[in-house]
């Protein structure tokens, strides 16, 4: 087949437009080997400095954690039975050069104040734990109690025959009943 005029004009076109293209394009071997030749680590200061205030974070809350944790009240494991006992006065050994009554005082009015946050703590605790288990409960019989919005549309008058199979030992007539009519 040969080429017309036109078609000669537009083919020599294309080209002289391959060839700029291949003398602007880069060759692949030379950026393959500058690729390689590059380093692939590069440390930049914004890294190094991000990385150092991230830390400093890490530990701060870390601290804060640390801190928040040995300030709260230690209290001993809660027992869902609580006994009554009858209090019993305090004894009081003589003093012999102990501290006076005064600072006594202070450090019963302080070890009460204890005592009682530790129990206030441990009943808050108590009352989360019902609530978290009542809250389960009611959870879990919605869970259970559930039905399908679309459960009363699949249903027909018909689903105990079409749930049950026929004996072997039933009539005929009784097995044609399943077969469509014809």
């Amino acid at each position: 087949m040969e080429l017309v005029g036109e078609e000669k004009k537009i083919q020599a076109l294309f080209s002289e437009l391959r060839l700029a293209d291949e003398q602007a394009a880069l060759s692949f071997a030379g950026v393959w080997n500058r690729a390689q030749l590059r380093p692939r680590t590069r440390v930049s200061p914004l890294n190094v400095s991000f990385a150092a205030a991230a830390f400093a974070v890490f530990v701060a809350v870390a601290a804060l954690a640390l801190w928040s944790s040995g300030s709260r009240p230690q209290t001993a494991p809660t027992n869902h039975t609580v006994a009554v006992t009858p209090a019993a006065p305090p004894v009081t050994p003589p003093t012999t050069g102990g501290p006076t009554p005064k600072v006594r005082s202070v450090v019963e009015q302080r070890q009460a104040a204890r005592n009682l946050r530790a129990a206030r703590f441990a009943a808050r605790q108590r009352a989360e734990l019902l609530a978290a288990r009542r809250a389960e409960i009611r959870d879990a019989t919605a869970i259970s109690s559930w039905q399908s919005p679309t459960a009363t549309l699949l249903s027909s008058q018909n689903d105990a025959l079409l749930n049950s199979l026929p004996q072997l030992n039933e009539s005929v007539k009784e097995l044609k009943s399943f077969l469509p009519n014809k």
